[in-house]
């Protein structure tokens, strides 16, 4: 299996980045530097704030590129290890397995003309939408040429980035239901794609509630921030649930199938336990006995076999950072509004 598509843009940039000197990690801390200095450059140069005085908006608002870039560049390893751990129940053979890497990390760039135009045009509304009174200076002109370059890269890379997961669990989906040599007790394998999944939805949730705080004033009033916010929102929640539903009701068939044969054999072990008591032959009846024990502890085994996906507490952490700051956010408010009468 070979890659019949030419990478996208994101794939390429997160590639190159991946090449350099420490996976290129350095790079996503410096391109928010580059973006700060960029628009901070613009409103010093032309005197709309004074030289050396920074503007929290700015700060907040150019952290989506290179987060996202970086979330998506770890997420991308993490697909590798993840690949690795469930390699054993595809049944492929090992030469196979790059072909597959590569798939994982490569998502085609079929989309990508679309999707930056798209970005860059949601970038611009969100400007011309956003409240005036969170804004750094009265010169929306000077302040679009600030901002436009930062934002305009964090809604592409967004687009850009929610496509690429898109490709990437689509292709856990497809793994989990062409895989021929998949174990129910095999957890290891099971399990191996849980914490990518998780990953890339907290990826989202955390993008959300850091606009929602952080950058809430910016948000405020913002139709299309708000929008984007909501899609963003739902599919981090998708990200960590869809793509494991196909491995979750094969495994169900599979226990099915495992706990029927059991019953089987638990029958026959029953019918053979009375058929030696009725002729009388008790001595012969411990191995029944210890053969029905056996299967006994097999068949709570296969009762015991999760049918989802994951560990308890990749799910367990997912919910918590989901739940947690949303009932945070209602405390504190709660809080506020009785403080306030």
């Amino acid at each position: 299996m070979t890659t019949q598509y030419r990478p996208g843009v994101l794939s390429r940039v997160l590639g190159w980045a991946d090449r350099l000197p420490g996976h290129g990690w350095w790079i996503y801390p410096l391109l928010y530097v580059l973006l700060i200095g960029w628009s901070h450059a613009v409103v010093w140069a032309t005197g709309q704030v004074p030289v050396g005085q920074i503007q929290p908006l700015l700060l907040v608002g150019h952290f989506y590129a290179p987060f996202i870039l970086g979330a998506t560049a770890y997420i991308n390893r993490s697909s590798g290890r993840a690949l690795a751990s469930f390699w054993p129940a595809t049944g492929w053979p090992d030469d196979e397995r790059e072909a597959w890497r590569q798939r994982f990390v490569g998502s085609p760039a079929r989309w990508d003309p679309l999707l930056i135009a798209i970005g860059i045009v949601v970038a611009v509304v969100a400007f011309l939408s956003a409240p005036v009174a969170s804004l750094p200076t009265s010169d929306r002109t000077i302040l679009f040429l600030a901002y436009v370059i930062p934002a305009g890269s964090g809604y592409v890379a967004a687009l850009l980035a929610i496509v690429h997961s898109a490709y990437q669990l689509r292709l856990v989906d497809q793994i989990h239901r062409q895989a021929t040599a998949v174990d129910p007790f095999d957890r290891v394998s099971l399990y191996a794609f849980s914490s990518l999944t998780a990953q890339t939805g907290l990826t989202y949730v955390l993008i959300a509630y850091y606009s929602l705080t952080v950058n809430g004033a910016f948000q405020a009033g913002n139709i299309a921030g708000v929008v984007m916010l909501g899609a963003v929102f739902a599919i981090g929640v998708a990200c960590f649930v869809l793509p494991l539903w196909g491995i979750h009701d094969r495994l169900v068939r599979e226990k099915e199938l495992l706990l029927r044969d059991v019953e089987v054999r638990v029958s026959r072990l029953g019918e053979e336990m009375y058929r030696r008591i009725d002729a009388g032959q008790f001595d012969g009846t411990k191995v029944v006995t210890d053969s029905l024990a056996g299967v006994t502890d097999l068949r709570k085994r296969i009762v015991d076999i999760p049918t989802w996906p994951w560990r308890p507490q990749v799910l367990s952490g997912f919910l918590s950072a989901l739940i947690l700051p949303v009932a945070i956010f209602l405390i504190t408010r709660a809080l506020a509004s009785q403080l306030g009468s």
